[in-house]
């Protein structure tokens, strides 16, 4: 069972990868592990990252192909490679 708030972030974080494909994956991730990050301290952040990276791997599988994400200590999803 998810916090409200943690549901919202992920739903719309899942609309954008789904809906707004003009903004590249790793944005969408970064600026929701962002988001996740003003209102949580704990694990809710790698938790909304290994989510999107997930669904981002099956619902986008021709842009993941082309870069590898890896989150840096900032927190933001960068191209590998």
């Amino acid at each position: 069972r998810l916090e409200i708030l943690l549901r919202c972030i992920l739903e719309t974080g899942v609309y954008e990868l789904l809906a707004r494909q003009n903004v590249p994956v790793r944005v969408v991730i970064g600026e929701y592990i962002d988001l996740t990050h003003a209102f949580y301290a704990g694990a809710e952040p790698g938790m909304v990252n290994g989510v999107l990276n997930t669904l981002a791997h099956r619902l986008r599988p021709d842009e993941i192909s082309n870069f590898d994400l890896k989150v840096e200590s900032g927190g933001r999803a960068a191209k590998v490679g």
